[in-house]
């Protein structure tokens, strides 16, 4: 685990006020997928087709049960700011474990499914679920 740490202690030479500010939205807007949800029911009740709606509901429910409810427990992988309290974070310390990252699961699932019916706004939230992940 101590590479892990190489990479976060490098990353948090990377704090500035903007790339601080991005982290916090990216964080929030994927806090309990909140926002990918608001967007597939936005999808669901304004949008003709469904499908695409549907796509990504069922999509972050299938993300929910497999990262969040089975693999977090399974693994019960201790988040690096449980191991090393220095490390300073721009948010309260989360309660569940580290791994897999439900923000990460979600913002990729909800991409995947864009993906799979509109490339361009697909596309769009790759780039978003890469820098939720990264945040």
């Amino acid at each position: 685990m101590s590479w892990e740490f190489d990479i976060l202690y490098a990353l948090q030479e990377y704090h500035n006020p903007v790339f601080d500010a991005l982290a916090l939205f990216f964080h929030y807007f994927g806090e309990g997928g909140v926002g990918w949800i608001v967007l597939a029911a936005a999808m669901l009740l304004f949008m003709k087709n469904k499908k695409p709606g549907l796509t990504m509901a069922a999509a972050l429910l299938l993300s929910l049960l497999f990262c969040n409810i089975i693999l977090k427990n399974l693994f019960h992988r201790d988040r690096p700011c449980w191991i090393d309290p220095s490390v300073p974070l721009l948010v309260p310390v989360p309660w569940d474990y580290s791994f897999p990252s439900g923000h990460a699961s979600a913002a990729f699932a909800s991409a995947g499914a864009l993906l799979w019916h509109y490339r361009g706004w697909g596309y769009f939230a790759l780039a978003a679920a890469v820098l939720t992940a990264a945040s």
